[in-house]
């Protein structure tokens, strides 16, 4: 089954529209970048664009006005705004997943979230670094959550917690508490050498009450969805949420790419005139690269689609299935810092100066490549572990 339906349908047409869409707003979204570096957020100009554009309905119910569209399309939205503006990509990427997040909670508490103004926005720190105490009706939180990306932009957060086994022997379960904005502090600690623009803040809240349907269980202990739903809110958790973080990382790369090969076609040596443009090795760098970057998507987009397809007919993927592909998604944004840190090793001394566009996007690709979700040796070992007949290791799958 593909990811739309037949060529010349509205979903196709709708599709190709969000995509010229990206591709039209990057020159606005490069010139912004630097701003975004500066104030450590990315424009509110930037999330209005991304509403007017439809790209924060792309995954969003279409009981409160959204697309439901397969995450792909998200996907490849966040690539082609990433390789323009790292932050930006990755804002996105956090903003528009959450739309998809929302659906797993009950529809009291999706009307409490989308009732009055379906526009409302969610960002989220999913670290279970927080008290989380039953109470009757609900729980209350405290504690304080790092890496909460767009949050200023954002009018709930989804935080993460321990929640208390139900009964005694019984493991904890690690939930998402879905939390209104005036309930939390932001705290202004995001001063990174990477990815500055996304604003990733701290949330801090204390004895914060939590109703018991704002709350649900995530990654492997996602609820499964009612039967009645998209396919698309059937897709695991945890691929939805690791692909949309490497589209971005991919893209991230791709800017580095365009802008290498875009400086070297008139850049001169300093030493002896020669021309880039005529360099073998400058040419077996890009080559190198694009190939690195073409197979990480294409194994992206692949993993996704083979999860989408599951889900439109019912089947459930193997562990084995969704260790691999967790493991080919942290593996392939590794691979692309490799090599477009290969590729920047040529790219000459001008771009070490501080405002220098392409050295932003090579550290904007190395600090997301840190993220939890890309420890390809811990995904690595246990996909590999698993091939010799080991058992899964990780709750994350």
């Amino acid at each position: 089954m593909g990811m739309a339906e037949s060529k010349g349908s509205v979903t196709s047409t709708q599709i190709q529209q969000l995509m010229d869409a990206a591709k039209a707003m990057k020159p606005q979204l490069r010139a912004r970048a630097a701003q975004a570096e500066a104030d450590r957020a990315i424009p509110q100009e930037t999330i209005e664009e991304f509403r007017q554009a439809g790209f924060l309905k792309i995954l969003q119910p279409k009981k409160y006005g959204g697309y439901e569209l397969p995450p792909q399309v998200l996907m490849d939205v966040i690539y082609e705004v990433a390789s323009a503006c790292g932050s930006s990509g990755w804002t996105l990427a956090v903003l528009g997943l959450h739309q998809w997040e929302v659906q797993l909670l009950p529809d009291e508490a999706m009307d409490t979230i989308w009732g009055e103004d379906p526009e409302v926005l969610l960002s989220s720190a999913y670290a279970p670094t927080c008290e989380v105490q039953p109470v009757e009706g609900g729980y209350l939180l405290t504690g304080k959550w790092p890496y909460s990306s767009g949050c200023d932009h954002a009018q709930w957060a989804i935080v993460g917690g321990l929640r208390p086994p139900a009964n005694p022997g019984e493991p904890p379960v690690h939930c998402g508490f879905f939390v209104p904005r005036t309930e939390y502090q932001i705290l202004d600690e995001w001063k990174t050498m990477g990815l500055a623009g996304t604003g990733s803040n701290t949330l801090q809240m204390e004895q914060v009450f939590v109703p018991e349907h704002m709350h649900h269980p995530i990654f492997s202990a996602a609820p499964t969805p009612p039967e009645h739903v998209s396919p698309i809110y059937k897709i695991p958790f945890g691929l939805v949420f690791v692909d949309a973080l490497s589209s971005t990382v991919h893209g991230i790369a791709q800017g580095v790419l365009d802008q290498s090969v875009e400086r070297n076609q008139a850049r001169l040596g300093a030493m002896d005139n020669s021309k880039y443009a005529d360099n073998p090795d400058v040419h077996r760098y890009i080559a190198e690269t694009e190939f690195v970057i073409r197979s990480a998507r294409s194994l992206r987009r692949e993993n996704q689609q083979a999860a989408y397809d599951a889900a439109c007919e019912g089947r459930e993927l193997s562990e084995t299935y969704r260790a691999r592909h967790l493991w080919e998604s942290g593996k392939s944004v590794h691979a692309c810092a490799e090599a477009i840190g290969r590729l920047y090793s040529v790219s000459g001394a001008h771009t070490i100066f501080e405002g220098d566009s392409l050295q932003r996007a090579f550290r904007d690709c190395q600090a997301g490549v840190t993220h939890m979700a890309f420890n390809f040796n811990l995904h690595g070992r246990n996909y590999g572990g698993m091939l010799m007949g080991h058992p899964n290791t990780l709750t994350f799958i």
